[in-house]
């Protein structure tokens, strides 16, 4: 079972190049009925100055350090993954699991996101 907030490791597609791929922290930020939606990824790369379009996107991890990440991360919230709960346990095993982010620093992402999407 899978629960909001918690982090694992994914292997992500790149959206241009579908035969490629990489292995990256990725949020569960909500659950409806089957379906599990996931923070994209996220990345280590800070924003650009100037910001290039995809800048606009991304939203700071608090707390990276505390959750286990390696590094200064930000959330990619151009895009969200859904998938049902099977499909993500035929992806994503205990050893991928990193963290769960606290109530606050969660909903500091899920506001971030919604105010880049209204």
């Amino acid at each position: 079972m899978f629960y909001i907030g918690e982090i694992f490791w994914l292997e992500i597609e790149y959206e241009d190049l579908p035969d490629e791929s990489k292995r990256r922290p990725a949020i569960i930020i909500d659950k409806l009925e089957d379906s599990i939606f996931i923070l994209v990824s996220t990345t280590t790369q800070s924003p650009s100055d100037p910001p290039s379009y995809f800048d606009q996107y991304k939203i700071p991890i608090l707390n990276w350090r505390k959750i286990g990440l390696p590094k200064h991360s930000w959330g990619l919230a151009y895009r969200l993954i859904q998938l049902t709960e099977d499909e993500l346990k035929d992806v994503v095993k205990r050893r991928d699991y990193i963290a769960c982010m606290s109530d606050k620093d969660l909903q500091y992402l899920i506001d971030q996101i919604e105010s880049k999407h209204i």
